[in-house]
């Protein structure tokens, strides 16, 4: 069916795509064909109906919708000039900018699949990431150029690599360019490009394989979970009729668009209701109140970390007249949610979920019950399990199983990697690696990890890859890299280390290495040196037990060694 008889574009009104019956309306009532659930299809459609309301401001600029749909044809035109076509791999390494939302958008009109990397890895995580996945261009901003090229040399691979200038405008050089093989101007490629969408993006379908996020390993280095176009905008669908999102609503978003969050959980809810959104480079406090006052936003994102910064923040000079109605996110302390509210007047919204399998459960409207997560809303279906996935009663606490009754909901698969798929989905479920309880009411408590994986300010972190990384460090014997709670909320990472005897090893070696060889956010803050680590009877390392010790007398913490 044409798309435009089902909707009745009119001119001047944005389409209301999603769920109009609200978060507990069936997915059946979403009128939107599956082949039609593409966020670069949405943008071309709210483009023909509001072509000059404000999709995007970022720093200086604001594109709105017609500008945008163009930017992102010339995008799609111009990877297509280096071959880039259905099934091509693109990688884009770059922190927030209006080049990210244009590249994201042409990817998808060329039927290519977009791979975003994270701008804080660095040398390891990009090769493993490099041989994972086979990609075929990476475009990359020229502050992290030679953190690509280095991987890519030390790989002996060839990959097209399209180079986004720092200062607009500006022509890359030609010596630069002729100093890195396969190397290109986006700039001028860019430039050269027409705007005419390209043929196959009316082909593109939200059935089609379109993202691959890269989410922490538990037992060994990140994955890459393989997301359908669907998959995304049935998250995106949720949060917006979660937060009863309208065109009048701009949202303001500090996080980074190489996560789900930014791309499915932010931009795309924005799409569905033709509302706005104000895109900076990162959070700040000192800058948060400013901007939402500025651009009057009416909602915004946040981890456990932003709320409790808020709180302790003294920038509240416009907290009076913020137009701030909602947030939505995940991991704040109940007492923190609470004060939140009671301070600013913003609802606060949360719920369940994952990369892999989507956000089957959200908090119950004027619910003030931040210790639970939610229940379970309608196309999902949430278990609690035992380790052989028998379904635990009522207020047991196991692991959280999921599934779906809509297709494409969850992931695809992880990238190159059958067997953690094979894993991940026994029995028909799919096993999120979570431990929690269901009480008799139907809310579901989040109760820790199974899976050997920590977040740190919004960052998943592999506890596998710290490991193997301080390993490398002449003295250590052994290695244990676990959470711990943090002041802020959240987690914060301590590694307890046994050396080798005579050896002198320190902690400010430790973190020396760890600066030089991971990402910031996977950088530990506290370091301990014990004589051996607890074990099993089969000799493996209690985790358990150094996270219920946590931190003592002899931890020796990064924050106080800087003061």
């Amino acid at each position: 069916m044409d798309i435009q008889s089902i909707y009745k574009f009119k001119k001047g009104e944005p389409i209301q795509f999603g769920l109009l019956e609200g978060i507990n309306g069936s997915p059946e009532c979403d009128r939107l064909p599956l082949k039609e659930q593409v966020a670069s299809k949405l943008l071309s459609y709210q483009a023909k109906v509001i072509p000059n309301k404000p999709f995007v401001y970022f720093e200086h600029e604001c594109l709105t919708y017609a500008e945008m749909n163009l930017f992102a044809n010339k995008c799609a035109n111009t990877l297509n000039k280096l071959q880039i076509s259905k099934d091509s791999r693109v990688a884009i390494f770059l922190k927030n900018r209006i080049e990210y939302l244009g590249l994201w958008f042409g990817i998808s009109r060329l039927g290519a699949i977009q791979i975003p990397i994270n701008t804080e890895y660095k040398l390891n995580q990009i090769k493993h990431l490099l041989v994972r996945s086979p990609i075929d261009v990476v475009v990359v901003e020229m502050s992290l150029l030679s953190e690509i090229y280095a991987a890519i040399n030390e790989l002996s691979i060839t990959i097209k690599i399209l180079i986004v200038n720092d200062k607009p405008n500006e022509k890359i050089n030609d010596e630069l360019l002729s100093r890195y093989k396969n190397s290109y101007d986006f700039g001028a490629l860019f430039f050269s490009a027409n705007d005419i969408e390209p043929t196959y993006a009316k082909e593109v379908s939200g059935a089609d394989f379109g993202v691959i996020m890269n989410t922490s390993g538990t037992t060994g280095p990140s994955k890459g979970v393989m997301l359908s176009h669907a998959q995304q905008y049935i998250l995106g669908r949720m949060i917006a009729a979660d937060l009863e999102l309208t065109a009048n609503d701009i949202y303001y978003n500090s996080f980074p668009l190489f996560h789900n969050t930014s791309q499915a959980m932010i931009t795309i809810p924005v799409l569905l209701v033709g509302a706005s959104m104000v895109l900076v480079d990162k959070f700040s406090a000192s800058r948060f109140w400013t901007d939402t006052y500025k651009f009057k936003c009416t909602v915004f994102y946040y981890i456990g970390e932003i709320i409790r910064i808020l709180l302790s923040s003294s920038a509240v000079d416009n907290v009076k007249t913020s137009s701030l109605r909602a947030g939505w996110g995940i991991g704040a302390i109940p007492n923190d949610s609470i004060e939140f509210n009671r301070k600013y007047n913003i609802i606060m919204h949360s719920g369940y979920g994952s990369t892999e399998g989507n956000v089957p459960c959200y908090l119950p409207k004027n619910s003030i019950n931040f210790e639970s997560c939610g229940q379970v809303i309608p196309g999902f279906e949430v278990r609690i399990a035992d380790e052989f996935g028998v379904e635990l009663n009522r207020g047991e606490i196991g692991e959280i199983l999921i599934r779906s009754s809509v297709p494409y909901a969850l992931m695809l698969g992880y990238d190159s990697d059958p067997n953690s798929t094979v894993q991940a989905w026994k029995n028909l479920w799919f096993h999120s690696g979570d431990s929690g309880m269901m009480d008799s009411k139907g809310n579901l408590y989040f109760k820790g990890r199974v899976k050997d994986s920590i977040r740190v300010k919004g960052e998943n972190i592999s506890a596998f890859e710290v490991e193997q990384t301080i390993l490398q460090l002449n003295g250590v014997r052994e290695v244990a890299a676990i959470a711990v709670p943090s002041e802020l909320g959240g987690d914060d990472l301590m590694v307890v280390i046994v050396r080798d005897p005579n050896s002198e090893l320190d902690a400010v070696t430790v973190i020396g290495l760890a600066t030089k060889y991971l990402p910031r956010f996977s950088i530990p803050r506290y370091v301990e040196f014990v004589s051996e680590l607890p074990k099993t009877p089969t000799n493996k390392v209690q985790k358990v037990v150094l996270r219920n010790r946590g931190i003592t007398s002899n931890t020796w913490d990064r924050e106080i060694s800087k003061k």
